[in-house]
């Protein structure tokens, strides 16, 4: 519920976005572009107050931040609302689109992912702060099935949205925007054998993450055990690995790389997996990104859905033999 009261909002001004984009004029630009700042402007508000005000004036207890450094925070904060605030300026977006052709510094809806890219890396931040990962390992928290399949339920609907189904393309026009084609039996058998790569890949980092830092690769190996140890069955990870596959290529391959390209995705995509804090996993996860741009680019986003969902159902079959086995 919490997943769908926080998502619902920012789908409603992805589509906002699109509307202007498509039949807004210039002075529809303006307005989006300057509610966008002022929105940035509280975010770092509130972050400068984190570092200036002492806690006990704020509040504070029970919200979690004096676990992270009430100072981290507020310089999380402040860092997003910044970079919210220069993204919806256009002389950064027109410095970026040197850097990102496919960038268009004039549309609401780039301005918008430029903005929520920010958002995106300070909750990476947070997550990955000095005392966050015990903290998440003693709060007792267990993803469910519903949990899960919402996650990627809201991730194909911002997809959708954020290329401009219904707004600013038909579903034919959405498809071939998005990447979704039938693919060859070729694609699908180069695909296996990346699949296959990857699992490979994993087990060699992992071994030797477990081998150079065996205390940390413990500690993550019992978190995931809490938070999907409730997954239990082959269908349960079927539908996991598939819910995965399906939402986050549609996300990052089908709506963001054709804008952002394959390696600054890929870093989106790596940031965006570092819940757990940074280790090794995290270069598995951008490699793998890579590998998953290059197929969408040279194929199409349905293989990339194919290898995701794929690899991910391989690995959860291996959990259930180690548990199995133990």
């Amino acid at each position: 519920m919490t997943l769908l009261l926080v998502s619902l909002p920012i789908l409603l001004i992805m589509g906002v976005a699109n509307v202007v984009a498509a039949r807004g004029g210039a002075g529809a630009r303006l307005a989006f572009n300057l509610l966008l700042f002022l929105a940035n402007a509280l975010l770092a508000a509130g972050g400068l107050a984190l570092l200036l005000l002492p806690a006990e004036s704020l509040n504070l207890a029970g919200a979690g931040l004096p676990g992270l450094g009430q100072g981290r925070s507020g310089v999380i904060l402040l860092g997003m609302g910044l970079w919210g605030m220069a993204a919806s300026l256009k002389p950064t977006r027109r410095a970026l689109a040197r850097l990102l052709p496919a960038l268009e510094p004039e549309s609401a809806v780039h301005t918008l992912a430029l903005a929520m890219i920010g958002y995106l890396a300070g909750n990476a931040a947070l997550s990955s702060a000095p005392g966050a990962l015990e903290a998440l390992v003693d709060s007792g928290l267990e993803a469910s099935l519903v949990d899960v399949l919402t996650q990627q339920l809201m991730f194909v609907l911002a997809a959708f949205i954020g290329v401009g189904l219904f707004t600013r393309r038909d579903s034919v026009a959405l498809n071939e925007r998005l990447g979704l084609r039938r693919p060859t039996a070729r694609q699908l058998w180069t695909g296996v054998r990346w699949m296959l790569f990857f699992v490979f890949l994993q087990g060699c980092i992992g071994a030797t993450w477990t081998l150079l830092d065996p205390a940390q690769a413990e500690q993550l190996g019992g978190l995931n055990e809490a938070l999907l140890g409730d997954f239990d069955t082959v269908w349960e990870w079927f539908l996991l690995a598939a819910a995965a596959g399906l939402g986050e290529e549609l996300l990052f391959r089908g709506a963001l790389q054709p804008v952002f390209g394959i390696v600054f995705t890929s870093l989106i995509f790596a940031v965006s997996h570092v819940q757990y804090g940074l280790s090794p996993a995290t270069l598995t996860v951008f490699l793998l990104s890579v590998v998953l741009g290059i197929i969408r680019k040279r194929s199409n986003t349905t293989v990339a859905i194919l290898v995701h969902a794929g690899y991910n159902f391989i690995l959860g079959l291996l959990s259930l033999l180690a548990v199995s086995l133990s």
